[in-house]
């Protein structure tokens, strides 16, 4: 914020945010609407397609290492449904953890923009009339906005998080365990898929085959979910998907074949 910006708001306003009785305890707040909610809802594809994704590959690169090593179908199911619990209680973990951290940030930046507020209201006024000056209004109907903005301390504090920071100051109100079960569960479902292969009465080679088979089958009907919920082709998203997937898997495959070796170790199966 310019001195010249700052010198441009005469005479200086008084009837802002500070004088507004409770302004300290406010959160902020935008109008909710059922769009947002909806768009809210929609945006837990993320979970689903990276737990999803993950599990199936993971525990399709164990199982199937240990398949091939082994020649044992109980080996695989132990190994197996335990790659499946560890990574299904570790993603969950991470998803809690990470967005806990994420809304401490956000709920520490919301506290350090009222301090600043209240250390010096004038000034920050004059910023976020400096903001709406860069969306292209007058500095008449800058100083305008702000000053009705002012008399709403929960919106006009959400304005300032918006302009300032950049970020969304409701991840500072989300909590709850919704992410960390969808995350944990879409990785225990994912590896459920491979898995399931060695339950059938058919050679172990061939179990490992159908495995393959039912993870690619997976990895596409994620990508169909997701593209449900974007302006995706759902072929083309399923197909994305799977691209990424066999890649993945390929590149696993090529560091187990080739880097043992040069350790002085023998090539090692996929996940082995």
């Amino acid at each position: 914020m310019s001195t010249e910006e700052r010198a441009s708001l005469t005479p200086p306003v008084t009837d802002i945010v500070v004088d507004v009785p409770g302004w300290k305890a406010v959160q902020p707040r935008i109008p909710d609407t059922p769009q947002r909610r909806t768009l809210e809802a929609q945006r837990s594809v993320r979970e689903i397609v990276f737990g999803v994704q993950d599990g199936i590959l993971t525990t399709l690169g164990i199982i199937t290492g240990v398949g091939v090593a082994e020649g044992d179908r109980s080996a695989v199911f132990i190994s197996g449904f335990l790659a499946m619990l560890a990574g299904a209680l570790s993603m969950g973990v991470g998803e809690f953890l990470g967005s806990r951290s994420e809304r401490e940030v956000v709920q520490a930046t919301i506290a350090m923009e009222k301090a600043e507020m209240a250390a010096d209201p004038q000034a920050e006024f004059a910023e976020q009339v400096a903001y709406y000056k860069l969306k292209g209004f007058s500095a008449e109907e800058a100083k305008m906005i702000v000053t009705r903005l002012a008399q709403h301390p929960d919106i006009y504090l959400y304005e300032m998080m918006r302009d300032e920071f950049g970020i969304d100051p409701r991840v500072a109100e989300e909590g709850g365990l919704r992410a960390p079960f969808a995350m944990g569960g879409s990785f225990a479902a994912g590896s459920l898929l491979p898995i399931l292969a060695f339950f059938l009465p058919v050679p172990m080679y061939w179990a490992a085959i159908i495995s393959l088979v039912l993870a690619v089958v997976g990895l596409f009907a994620v990508g169909v979910y997701a593209a449900r919920n974007s302006n995706r082709h759902p072929l083309a998203k399923g197909f994305e998907i799977v691209g990424f997937g066999v890649v993945v898997f390929v590149l696993s495959y090529l560091a187990g074949h080739y880097i043992p070796p040069l350790f002085g170790h023998a090539p090692v199966a996929v996940g082995g």
